[in-house]
């Protein structure tokens, strides 16, 4: 609830105590409740900068699970957007990474799938523009001038980015995405992976 809205449930209520049991508008009583009134918004203000992280993190909060798991549903959910056979090239590739606080210390995955045919590129973009962005992703689009390159580019605060390339030189069509830095370390998660 926003503070405005708080304030609008408060009014009534206010309204009702400012006059004297004999009808007549009371000065201490106004008083009193805009000094309630102060105390509740400093209250609640309070509260809303505690929840929206008032207080700075010192830790990432990301997990490796969580990236691994939304990056790799990110790329199958566009390659199924776009339809064809696709195969994974890479990943989960496991990578180090700066987390939200600049720390070197943290991990992140990447996928690649490909399909060795071009789509309809014009199209595929089109979908996986309004695919990403449903997801709140930013999109750009790119081209080379003869457009036998072509794609799209996203980011978003759940990823560190996707994109799909389309290129009619040979190269076929990809999706690769790199989820967001988590927290981890490289070696121990490397170690697991190798077991």
């Amino acid at each position: 609830m926003t503070l405005a809205a708080e304030a609008d449930e408060l009014r009534p209520a206010l309204q009702r105590c400012r006059k004297r049991p004999d009808g007549e508008p009371s000065k201490m009583l106004g008083m009193q409740q805009r000094i309630a009134l102060a105390a509740v918004t400093i209250v609640v203000l309070g509260a809303a900068a505690g929840c929206a992280g008032g207080k700075m993190q010192t830790q990432t909060t990301r997990q490796p699970d969580d990236a691994k798991r939304s990056i790799q549903r990110l790329v199958d959910d566009a390659t199924t957007a776009l339809g064809g056979t696709w195969t994974t090239q890479v990943g989960p590739r496991l990578g180090t990474c700066r987390d939200e606080h600049g720390d070197g210390g943290g991990v992140n995955y990447t996928v690649i799938a490909a399909r060795s045919g071009r789509g309809d590129a014009p199209r595929d973009i089109a979908t996986l523009e309004h695919l990403w962005r449903s997801e709140g992703f930013e999109t750009t689009r790119f081209a080379t001038d003869d457009e036998s390159y072509v794609g799209l580019d996203g980011q978003g605060t759940s990823i560190a980015n996707i994109g799909f390339r389309s290129s009619d030189l040979g190269g076929g069509d990809t999706v690769t995405g790199t989820s967001a830095c988590a927290a981890g370390d490289y070696a121990q998660l490397r170690k697991q992976e190798r077991s």
